[in-house]
């Protein structure tokens, strides 16, 4: 029933606009016909869904707690970027997946609230193909997060108008997801090249103002990004589609100001949904891993990142615990240091310089992976605000220590998660570097969850605090850590016969074969070092 419940999210996401003065999504029949509003209006509905950003639908509010149960109860808490503290989510945070129905929501938001849109647009291709091939990387950036979570998903068929859909291999995914980014960044280079001063869909784009360049950037840092995921399930295929990006006349993402993030809208209500979770819901607080890794390095970003506990100190909580009240109570943990007018950011240009760095190592050149690490801190410093930047790239001592928890010491974890270094060492070898260069990337892209849960079942890297308390009956190896989640029950209700089959392609694709639960491995999850 996809496509039906798509349809009718497009059509109920455009209604009171102008009564709730929120954004361009909204209009009616006429207004339609204004300007581009029919094209940019769709467009904008994508942008605003990439990540569920807050908005007004009708006389409702959607935002945080959509977020919330998408990324923070997801890749944010499996990458160990926040905590939970809210005793509420107990289920959750101990691997009891379908004990409550948040592992259904990635899917079922993106396919109702975005792909609608993407239709809209795909229907004026013909009349508007620059917006048509905008609407193609927004397609690829909100479906890989889903595919990326779930492995197997309904790909192909969008579009056809069929009401139920067979789930296409991850392999069969990522392949379109690189023909559809190779033709959005050839359309709209060339439009780039004809008219460089001339702005798409501006009005509507709460994410780069109509820079093409800039969307030209984005698409190729994006492609960049998964010709590396697939590296251990197709190694050629990685190589090729990371080369079409790292060779292409406009490039990948380089500096600060390519920064992708949905900004606070000019007008209408607006709230940046992790502010909301940790001071309005109080429902999290920072990570013990991510704590782990840059109290251990004495980062100077803590202070941007984190507040400072009551001892003026950083503290996370560790995740696959048992919470009680004592820990939302506690003055020592710290929260994001962020602001509810903050933005959402999609990707940082620091991610590209660790991609480049990656890529260069694979190579077999380390001047050149040494060289795009370093600069990757940099920027990641740079898009901080933090100074510092060549002491940090120069430390050879400090390491990621044990964590101590400081509510319950009985949950502390006192295995020390790894010896690496921030400075590199051309004599460490590549997978001692490979560590350096994701766990720096671990660090620049916070609090990106799901890309870093993505990152660390591909390389096993950055090392997360493994779960203290594990209710899986077995589905999911403590050690291993989760690698995907359930598909929906609602698809098992609507769509029985495609989603049976599925189980099958899964377990054909994985090196770790366990059907419908968190511990199979997806198609690129090959790297069985881990």
């Amino acid at each position: 029933m996809l496509i039906i419940a798509a349809l009718a999210a497009s059509v109920s996401c455009t209604k009171n606009f102008y009564d709730k003065n929120t954004n361009h999504e909204n209009a009616t029949d006429e207004m339609m016909t204004w300007d581009g509003l029919s094209t940019g209006s769709a467009f904008s509905q994508m942008t605003r869904n990439i990540i569920p950003s807050f908005q007004i639908i009708g006389d409702e509010e959607y935002g945080s707690a959509n977020y919330q149960v998408v990324e923070d109860l997801a890749g944010n808490l499996f990458a160990g970027y926040t905590g939970n503290v809210q005793t509420g989510f107990n289920a959750n945070n101990v691997y009891n997946i379908t004990a409550r129905d948040w592992y259904e929501k990635m899917f079922n938001e993106a396919y109702t609230r975005v792909i609608g849109s993407w239709e809209e647009l795909d229907a004026s291709r013909a009349e508007f193909p620059n917006e048509a091939a905008l609407g193609d990387i927004l397609k690829v950036a909100v479906m890989h997060r889903v595919t990326d979570t779930y492995g197997p998903v309904p790909y192909s068929q969008i579009g056809s108008g069929a009401v139920t859909m067979e789930y296409d291999s991850q392999e069969t995914i990522y392949r379109k997801f690189f023909e559809e980014l190779g033709s959005a960044i050839d359309v709209l280079t060339a439009f780039n090249q004809a008219q460089p001063s001339t702005k798409v869909l501006e009005a509507y784009d709460n994410v780069f103002k109509g820079d093409v360049r800039k969307w030209v950037k984005f698409a190729n840092t994006l492609r960049l990004r998964l010709a590396l995921r697939v590296v251990y399930a197709d190694n050629a295929l990685a190589m090729e589609q990371a080369e079409a990006s790292l060779n292409h006349t406009i490039g990948v993402m380089t500096e600060s100001g390519d920064l992708a993030s949905l900004h606070k809208p000019a007008a209408g209500a607006w709230e940046y949904p992790l502010y909301t979770i940790q001071y309005t819901f109080d429902d999290a607080r920072i990570g013990a891993t991510i704590e782990t890794y840059m109290n251990g390095y004495a980062d100077p970003r803590r202070a941007k990142y984190f507040t400072a506990g009551s001892d003026g100190n950083y503290h996370g909580v560790r995740n696959g615990i048992e919470i009680n009240a004592n820990y939302a109570a506690s003055g020592l943990l710290s929260r994001i240091n962020c602001t509810v007018n903050d933005d959402i950011t999609w990707m940082s240009p620091a991610e590209a310089w660790f991609l480049k760095a990656e890529y260069w190592l694979r190579k077999g050149d380390n001047s050149q992976a040494r060289s795009c690490y370093e600069e990757g801190i940099r920027v990641a410093f740079s898009t901080s605000g933090v100074s510092g930047a060549d002491g940090y790239i120069a430390d050879a001592e400090n390491t990621p220590g044990t964590f101590t928890d400081v509510v319950n010491g009985g949950n502390s974890y006192n295995n020390k998660l790894t010896d690496v270094t921030v400075a590199w060492s051309d004599g460490a070898g590549f997978e001692k570097n490979l560590e350096r260069i994701i766990t720096q990337k671990y660090i620049a892209i916070y609090p990106e969850g799901q890309e870093a849960w993505s990152e660390f079942r591909r390389t096993g890297y950055p090392k997360v605090i493994p779960y203290n308390v594990n209710r899986s009956n077995g589905a999911i190896d403590t050690q291993r850590q989760i690698r995907r989640l359930n598909w929906p029950s609602t698809e098992y209700r609507t769509n029985a016969a495609n989603v049976n089959a599925a189980v099958s392609v899964l377990n054909r694709e994985s090196s770790l074969p366990n059907g419908d639960n968190g511990g199979s491995r997806l198609w690129w999850d090959k790297n069985t070092r881990f």
